[in-house]
Formats: structure tokens, sequence, C-alpha cells
């Protein structure tokens, strides 16, 4: 039994088998780098997905935002039509409640005034 053999190729077939261990090594080589450059794509797609994703929900937003001031300036101008309401409700009544004669608004203050000063004067 022999231990090892000795292989014997004519010149041209180890030339092509050598041709073809090169090809098939750049074959890989290329698969290889393909591979890379579709999952780079991939990732790229994912990462456009999430910007456009983040795009929308910031539209949403800007959107309710408006709504929101929107909201704000309706009611701002119903509490100002309001408030003219009860301006005008308030001049009123204080037109009815005004004291006709001033001895009816300084009266009451003038004799506690001179209550205190008897007070104080006895003291």
């Amino acid at each position: 039994m022999a231990i090892g053999q000795e292989l014997s190729f004519p010149l041209d077939d180890a030339q092509k088998i050598l041709r073809n261990e090169k090809e098939c090594d750049l074959d890989r080589r290329e698969l290889e780098l393909r591979k890379q450059q579709d999952a780079l794509k991939d990732q790229r797609i994912a990462n456009l997905e999430k910007e456009l994703d983040l795009a929308k929900q910031e539209l949403i937003l800007k959107d309710k935002m408006s709504e929101i001031k929107d909201m704000e300036i309706l009611a701002t101008r119903r509490a100002l039509t309001d408030m003219e309401k009860v301006v005008d409700r308030s001049l009123k009544l204080a037109e009815t409640a005004k004291p006709k004669n001033p001895w009816e608004t300084y009266g009451p203050l003038a004799i506690i005034a001179i209550i205190v000063v008897t007070i104080a004067s006895v003291l």
C-alpha cells in the first residue's frame, strides 16, 4: 500500500484549474461584496422609513399645535366678548348702587374717625 500518490496533470489542465480557482475566489469575493451592499441598502431603507415615520409624527404634532392655537384664539375672543358684557353689567351695577349723597359714603367713616380720636385722647 502506498501512503501518498503522485498526481500528475498536464500543464494546460493545471493552468485551467488555477484559473478556475482564481475565478471562483473572485466570484466569492464579488458575492460577499454584493451581500454587504444589499445589507447596506436594507439599512438605508430602514433608516429612510424611520425618518419618514418621524416626519409624519412631526406633521401630526404641528397640526395639533395649530388646532390648539386656533382653540386658544377662539377662547380669547369669547373671553373678550364676555368681558365686555361683564364690564357693562358691573358699570350698570355701580351706577345703581352709587350713593346719592357723599355723607352716605363718608358719614360712617367720619363717625369711626371721631370715635378713634376720642378714645385716643382719653388714653
